[in-house]
């Protein structure tokens, strides 16, 4: 019988591998593109999980130091003081307006009114008055005082215990100065001098220079209303620390040179 010849051995076999080539390249392009969904989808996801934290605040500013009282302070030049000329000023609450109160000439002490004047408008003047709240001011007729110029000004500073004096900018004198203890502590404010008496005598040693300023706890004080003074001692070991009822105390030389200062309606600045 003649047979007849089967399949090309050789021709199966390409083709085979001819399939088994395309298939693995096919496989390998399809694994190429679910490793790069696969590392795509990990990127995405741990983008997700990445938590966002906030910036920090900034820390505040640190808090400014202290302002000295003294160093902030402003110097005035000269000063006008007012001298009663009659024997009752009305004080008004404006320029042509209502009394409010009229004070006695000489006053309650026996000695003569004297007002510190911080403003002029026409025939009017502005006065800060001895009488209690502390700084009380009003208005009065020029008429019924005499007006002359105080060139020097008086600092306390409570809480360093030191009096200076200036005239403008220029330190005149300074010292060491007792001021009031803590349940009896010295007014803080713009005051003036409204009495310079000489030998007072006592606690008040040589001199004692009036202040148109009261104390914010004692309404009365010996025979008087409470009203604080600069003054001299017989206790010269209270000088420098914080020992009286709410005066400044100075030693007995002291007070006398301020006292050639400081003729009534200088300016009298009590600071903390």
């Amino acid at each position: 019988m003649q047979s007849v010849a089967g399949p090309d051995r050789t021709g199966i076999l390409r083709a085979g591998m001819t399939v088994l080539i395309v298939t693995a390249f096919w496989m390998a392009v399809a694994g190429l593109v679910s490793n790069r969904d696969s590392r795509s989808i990990a990127v995405t996801r741990v983008q997700e999980d990445v938590v966002q934290v906030p910036e920090a605040p900034a820390p505040p500013p640190a808090p400014a130091p202290p302002v000295d009282p003294f160093d902030a302070f402003v110097h005035p030049g000269e000063s006008l003081a007012a001298d009663a000329v009659v024997s009752r000023v009305p004080v008004y609450d404006a320029p042509g307006g209502s009394v409010t109160q009229t004070l006695s000439n000489p006053t309650h002490e026996n000695v003569p009114l004297v007002m510190s004047v911080s403003e002029r408008s026409g025939e009017w003047l502005k006065v800060q008055i001895p009488v209690r709240p502390n700084e009380t001011v009003g208005w009065i007729k020029e008429s019924t005082v005499d007006v002359r110029s105080v060139p020097n000004h008086i600092i306390v500073e409570v809480a360093k215990r030191r009096l200076t004096a200036f005239s403008g900018s220029t330190l005149l004198m300074e010292a060491p100065v007792g001021v009031g203890k803590s349940r009896t502590p010295t007014p803080v404010g713009n005051f003036y001098v409204d009495i310079s008496l000489k030998n007072p005598g006592g606690a008040y040693g040589s001199h004692m220079l009036s202040v148109a300023g009261f104390s914010n706890v004692l309404r009365s004080f010996g025979n008087g209303i409470g009203q604080i003074a600069i003054h001299g001692t017989n206790n010269p070991g209270s000088v420098g620390q914080f020992s009286s009822n709410g005066c400044m105390r100075l030693t007995n030389a002291v007070v006398q040179q301020l006292a050639a200062l400081a003729p009534p309606g200088t300016p009298v600045f009590v600071l903390p």
